[in-house]
């Protein structure tokens, strides 16, 4: 492998952007098949696709008593979520597709589940844009009922043939300028009183249909206007009971049939009792003729939740007709591995180079067919990207001389579910001959100073850092050092709360008795000021393990807060860290069962931002929303801003946009500063960001500054559990100071802190 070409690996290469960071598919409709490989899953896909192609006839008619489609994957990663965005974008032009969302907060009823469907709709954006996809409906049903009038006789035409063929069309031409179709379009709305009759009594002969005039009267309104305002009697007609929303499908199959998708059903696992009402609810609607339902899980959530908990004819019923997802193959990963890199737009030399940097091939060696998932590969291609990167900045001269695939018995990073992060397990170099003899010492100084903390997930387990104590053998330490004013030695890269092992001074042992060789490299700038106040504060004395009180945590991020702790008399940190761990507790079922709560994350926010050394906080006001503020915390080369507005808040995220847009151009031929947008999100949220982004409040040529930070329900709890108690410290019933709490508890937010203070490079 041969990587010395000085253009592409020389100290001057700019660090380009991690194309592999996006591993997580968080819903079907931002999926393009263009952007997937086609090769991935393609039985089960092509399967699938034949059964929807099954549904309808041509005229909206579908046959009734279908199977439910029941998709499962081993696990979560396999692709579940990104395959049903296939088959939706297949599906478009033939069938419309529906989530049906169940909240594990809410009680599995058919009036929440109805009107959650149908309101998302009318925020998810539609192919035709300024439409949402609820408009395109009505357009298309109303336009479908005019076209079987003109067919049975019951509405005289003069050019017939060319009404059908103009109806048959897109229906959003009749209601959009500067189309052919608006003359008719136009005739339609002039004569609607006259045609409003005919229209309810086609809508009567549905089954089980009652009185239809506001029924027309609202799909003609949704269609013509499309506001959301205007959309608002669609919602609340459709959704209420069992009968409305079937109801409602029965009108949608005049048009097209009907695809509903039921996906992240995670939140009910051991949730015996919803998941035998979601299961009837599911095969209930799947009877309705021209609807067909796909279901996806992953298989611990079917053992748990389905499964043996179902009477036996459900459960026969729902495993009729069962696909199940397996792994990448090698061919499979090595498309998507040059998917990737075209997307993130790598220059085609390095695209190469770090293609037989990662060797493929023999990341499967030993693996067993069909186990490699495709968000495992991806974090590891993350990893390694990080790694190729390093080599790349370091300037070293790289791996030039590696043993053939056959002759290597171990892979450079060993990481099979990407959790992992440690080069070469233990920090040594593998027994098999992967190097020359001539580069193995210089290859074994790189990677030592390439070890780097665990990466900061949203599924990185909470857990304190072990109590540690320096070796016999570790010299006096140099007396304290004092607070650090400002934040002159903040690095652009790694987070400024909490960096796990940093490499230690040349000469001097680390926590683990290792010691650095004096030839190690430092990184330049602002970074290698950041790792020398991290030595000085490391060196400080650490406080030995007593019967009355247990040894402080060694890490990073408590040594910081050290810092920022000035009491006399600090309370004892156990007793603080029981309390985190029992607030967290109780804000798991918060957490859990409710919507994200943005004003306790953002006075988490503002008060951080306060009482960090290495950051300056303020809070801008945005333009044209009035008492509507952002807050920012700038650190040395870098300004961030977060969004703390639900995302159904347009104008607050469009005037956020123009704030950071007119200081990025302030900024322009100055002093190198990165803006940052940071927007905070759980499951619940998903939908409604994935409709923000589809619109027009974020500009395109700032979606790359920004960056949406998924919360899972432990990360929400920690959150909380740290609010509530600087709030506690605040008001005097806690007996510590909100400087105690910060420095006691900071560790235990590392993961938060580090994702907020990553540069873009990293983050996207």
């Amino acid at each position: 492998m041969d990587f010395s070409s000085p253009s592409s690996l020389s100290p001057a290469s700019s660090w380009q952007p991690n194309p592999f960071a996006a591993d997580v598919c968080t819903t079907p409709f931002e999926v393009a098949e263009n952007r997937s490989v086609p090769a991935m899953n393609r039985d089960v896909f092509q399967r699938v696709a034949n059964a929807i192609e099954d549904l309808g006839d041509g005229d909206g008619h579908g046959r009734s008593g279908k199977p439910l489609l029941l998709l499962t994957a081993p696990r979560a990663g396999y692709g579940k979520t990104h395959l049903l965005g296939r088959m939706a974008a297949v599906a478009e032009s033939q069938a419309v597709a529906v989530p049906l969302v169940f909240r594990s907060d809410a009680d599995v009823m058919w009036a929440g589940v109805s009107q959650e469907a149908v309101e998302v709709l009318r925020h998810l954006p539609g192919k035709t844009p300024g439409w949402s996809r609820l408009r395109e409906i009505c357009a298309g049903i109303f336009a479908s009922m005019v076209l079987r009038l003109i067919r049975d006789g019951r509405l005289p035409c003069a050019n017939q043939q060319q009404a059908i063929r103009v109806l048959s069309a897109d229906p959003t031409d009749l209601f959009r300028e500067g189309t052919t179709a608006k003359m008719i379009g136009d005739w339609l709305k002039k004569h609607y009183p006259q045609l409003r009759k005919p229209l309810t009594d086609l809508a009567r002969s549905l089954p089980n249909a009652g009185v239809m005039e506001g029924w027309v009267d609202a799909l003609f309104a949704g269609a013509h206007h499309g506001s959301m305002a205007s959309l608002e009697p669609v919602v609340a007609l459709a959704s209420g009971s069992r009968a409305a929303f079937e109801l409602w499908l029965r009108l949608v199959t005049l048009w097209r049939p009907v695809v509903l998708f039921v996906d992240h059903l995670d939140g009910f696992y051991r949730q015996e009792q919803s998941g035998l009402r979601i299961a009837t609810m599911l095969l209930e609607l799947a009877e309705l003729e021209g609807v067909n339902v796909v279901l996806s899980l992953n298989q611990d959530v079917w053992q748990a939740t389905f499964a043996h908990h179902l009477p036996s004819a459900l459960e026969d019923r729902l495993t009729a007709s069962q696909f199940l997802l397996r792994g990448l193959s090698a061919v499979d990963a090595e498309d998507l591995l040059r998917l990737r890199l075209r997307e993130g737009q790598v220059p085609a030399v390095d695209a190469q180079h770090f293609e037989q940097f990662l060797d493929v091939p023999r990341y499967f060696q030993g693996r067993p067919v069909g186990s490699v998932s495709a968000r495992s590969f991806l974090r590891h291609c993350a990893l390694q990207w990080d790694a190729f990167q390093q080599i790349k900045v370091r300037g070293h001269e790289p791996l030039s001389s590696v043993a053939p695939a056959h002759e290597v018995q171990e892979p450079l990073l060993v990481d099979d579910e990407g959790t992992g992060s440690s080069l070469l397990g233990r920090d040594e170099l593998p027994e098999s001959p992967i190097f020359g003899d001539d580069e193995a010492s210089r290859v074994k100084t790189l990677l030592s100073g390439l070890h780097e903390p665990r990466p900061a997930m949203v599924n990185t387990p909470f857990a304190l850092a072990p109590v540690q104590t320096p070796p016999a053998a570790v010299p006096p330490p140099p007396p304290p050092v004092q607070p650090m004013a400002g934040f002159s030695a903040m690095a652009a890269g790694p987070s400024p709360f909490a960096l796990a092992s940093p490499t230690p001074p040349a000469g001097h042992p680390d926590w683990n008795g290792r010691t650095e060789p004096e030839s190690q490299p430092r990184a330049p700038g602002a970074l290698e000021k950041l790792r020398d106040m991290m030595d000085r504060l490391r060196s400080q004395p650490v406080p030995v393990a007593t019967p009355e009180e247990p040894a402080a945590t060694t890490g990073v991020a408590a040594r910081l807060a050290d810092v920022l702790n000035t009491d006399a008399s600090p309370p004892s940190n156990s007793d603080l860290v029981a309390r985190f761990e029992a607030f967290r507790g109780e804000m798991a079922k918060e957490a859990q069962h409710r919507p994200l709560d943005l004003s306790k994350l953002g006075e988490l926010i503002r008060l951080a931002g306060k009482r960090f050394p290495l950051v300056q906080f303020d809070e801008v006001e945005l333009p044209h929303v009035a008492s509507k503020t952002a807050p920012r915390w700038t650190l040395q080369g870098m300004e961030i801003l977060f969004g703390l507005s639900d995302f159904h808040d347009l104008d607050y995220w469009r005037a956020l946009s123009t704030f950071a847009s007119n200081r990025i151009a302030e900024l322009q031929g100055g002093a190198a500063v990165q803006i940052k947008l940071i927007a905070l999100k759980s499951n619940r949220e998903t939908l409604a960001w994935t409709a923000l982004q589809a619109g027009d409040a974020i500009p395109a040529a700032l979606r790359p500054k920004m960056e949406v930070l998924h919360l899972d329900t432990r990360s929400i709890a920690a959150l909380y559990a740290m609010q509530r108690m600087i709030t506690e410290s605040e008001a005097g019933t806690l007996n510590a100071t909100p400087s105690q709490v910060m420095s006691v508890l900071a560790r235990e937010l590392d993961f938060f802190w580090k994702r907020v203070t990553r540069p873009l490079a990293a983050a996207f």
